[in-house]
């Protein structure tokens, strides 16, 4: 019987020592919100977009996010050493019956460039009027 109570508190011993290492990992995502983009449409803010962050307008991305429901694209891995600025280029990636209108962003992403997140790791972005596009026809 002892063995058994001994076996019963090793195992329940574990548990707590596995549970204690899942809230660990939780803190270490949080770092990760140091470092975002912040989409905001019309002064809300707008999930579902895709961020790009290049160095030239042509070149292949250096980083991606994609916006969560409060607007923030979390930024996980940045090259090193940092660009002077980041070009940006952004992709609507919802199926919710609106997208980013094309002509609108290619014209905002021309001149749109984004420091350095070493030393600006929040950054908004507040797209311009007619930005987003509705895919629903009003017949």
């Amino acid at each position: 019987m002892a063995v058994i109570a001994r076996v019963s508190m090793w195992t329940a011993w574990c548990a707590a020592v596995v549970l204690a290492g899942c809230d660990a990992s939780t803190t270490t995502s949080t770092s990760e919100s140091d470092t975002y983009v912040k989409i905001l449409y019309d002064g809300k803010p707008l999930a579902n977009v895709q961020v790009l962050l290049k160095q030239t307008a042509d070149g292949t991305p250096l980083a991606r996010a994609i916006t969560n429901e409060r607007g923030l694209a979390f930024v996980a891995e940045l090259p090193s050493p940092e660009p002077e600025d980041y070009v940006v280029a952004m992709e609507s990636i919802s199926d919710g019956g609106w997208m980013l209108n094309p002509s609108v962003m290619k014209k905002f992403s021309d001149s749109l460039r984004l420091k350095p997140f070493s030393e600006s790791p929040q950054q908004t972005i507040e797209l311009p009027r007619r930005a987003v596009q509705s895919l629903v026809s009003n017949h």
